[in-house]
């Protein structure tokens, strides 16, 4: 154990204990016009697709995303925050 700065801290991705998928805390800690890139393998849900959460988000809080599905090769979706 060690403890660090606020700027140690700013470094990592942190998942605050409790149900939200690492995917929402991603997309929450974005800023405008950074871009994510989610492939498939990393992608659990069976029955959405992260457009879903996406605007499930917006609807939420006042974030725009722009969510377009990477065909070639197939790797999933970039996610790109654009309010």
């Amino acid at each position: 154990m060690k403890q660090i700065t606020a700027e140690e801290k700013a470094k990592f991705v942190t998942h605050p204990m409790g149900k939200q998928s690492l995917a929402r805390i991603m997309l929450m800690n974005m800023m405008i016009n950074d871009i994510l890139l989610i492939e498939t393998a990393d992608w659990k849900w069976k029955s959405a697709t992260p457009a879903f959460l996406c605007r499930r988000i917006e609807k939420e809080t006042d974030r725009k995303f722009e969510v377009e599905k990477v065909l070639q090769p197939k790797t999933g979706w970039i996610i790109t925050r654009v309010k």
